[in-house]
């Protein structure tokens, strides 16, 4: 059986790192809000998460979103890029931990199945 809520937030953890990602490459000042957005979306879905992680994963969306955010308003108030740049950097690999720690936990739920 599909659980809906562990798609929907799976699918937001996955698209803030591919959107972040996005505008370290494009620069791109939609791509910014676009990623604030997102990452603002999967810490409120991080909150429901019921893994053997879910702290950890928590953690990866606060320590993405104080990144993220400072970055934004450093860009739009016409600060350095490579400090902007360097943020999102940091949110990214933020967001990369929050994926391995989904897998992570995909493969202790192989190995642990009694203590879903």
């Amino acid at each position: 059986m599909i659980q809906w809520g562990k798609v929907w937030s799976d699918l937001f953890i996955f698209l803030a790192l591919t959107s972040n990602i996005g505008f370290i490459v494009s620069n791109d000042p939609y791509q910014l809000v676009i990623a604030v957005g997102v990452n603002l979306i999967a810490t409120v879905l991080k909150f429901n998460i019921k893994k053997l992680l879910a702290a950890e994963l928590l953690a990866t969306a606060f320590i993405s979103d104080l990144h993220l955010i400072p970055a934004a308003v450093l860009y739009f108030s016409g600060s350095s890029p490579s400090l902007v740049t360097g943020l999102a950097v940091g949110a990214a690999v933020a967001n990369v931990l929050s994926v391995v720690i989904i897998v992570i936990d995909i493969i202790m739920s192989y190995h642990y199945p009694e203590e879903r």
